[in-house]
């Protein structure tokens, strides 16, 4: 990640909103045929949403501090 990128994030912090132009796509989606456990699969794809949106929620980052 660059600075332009943390500089947008940054700003949606201070300003309160949410800029879904910082969704992370480098993750790969976990492949539900790959598990045979479903517990470790919707675990790893809760991981997968959380690190995607991190980034992307301002708004709900500002009401934290």
């Amino acid at each position: 990640m660059d600075a332009e990128f943390f500089k947008k994030y940054n700003k949606s912090v201070k300003e309160g909103y949410d800029d879904y132009s910082l969704v992370d796509y480098s993750g790969v989606r976990p492949n539900k045929d790959s598990y045979q456990d479903f517990n470790k699969y919707v675990n790893d794809l809760c991981d997968y949403i959380g690190k995607k949106f991190r980034y992307t929620y301002g708004s709900k980052e500002k009401k934290k501090t």
